[in-house]
Formats: C-alpha cells, sequence, structure tokens
C-alpha cells in the first residue's frame, strides 16, 4: 500500500510549503499556524473555521491593518 500525500501549496504561487518545525525532543515536529512562502514570501495562515481545516490562505501583515485605518 503506498501513501500518497499532498503536499500544501500556496494559494499565491502555487510554490510548495514547507509546513512543519522540528523541536529539539527527537521526533517531535509541531504544526504552525503561520508560514511564509519561500517562493513568493506571502505570508500565510490556517484557514480553519470551527473544526473544519480548509487549508491555507494569505495572512494579512500587522502593518496592513494601521495603514488601512489610518
Amino acid at each position: 500500500m503506498s501513501a500518497e500525500s499532498e503536499e500544501p501549496h500556496c494559494p499565491r504561487c502555487g510554490g510548495a510549503l514547507s509546513t512543519t518545525v522540528t523541536t529539539p525532543q527527537p521526533g517531535d515536529q509541531l504544526a504552525p499556524d503561520r508560514v511564509e512562502c519561500a517562493s513568493c514570501g506571502a505570508l500565510l495562515e490556517r484557514a480553519v473555521q470551527g473544526h473544519a481545516d480548509h487549508g491555507w490562505r494569505i495572512a494579512e501583515r500587522e502593518g496592513d491593518e494601521q495603514r488601512d485605518s489610518g
């Protein structure tokens, strides 16, 4: 039986995302809720609604909200 897992891709450029972070403990991995695309530099966040995970979406950068409001 071969398990094919689809790697996540950036919704902006389609580049592959590295979505696990290793920890100092051997074998431990964390799934980050925000990553930056290595291909285009887009800041991405998990698109979670309730208990449903809809993959990745483009996140707003912290400075973007301040520019819009003022």
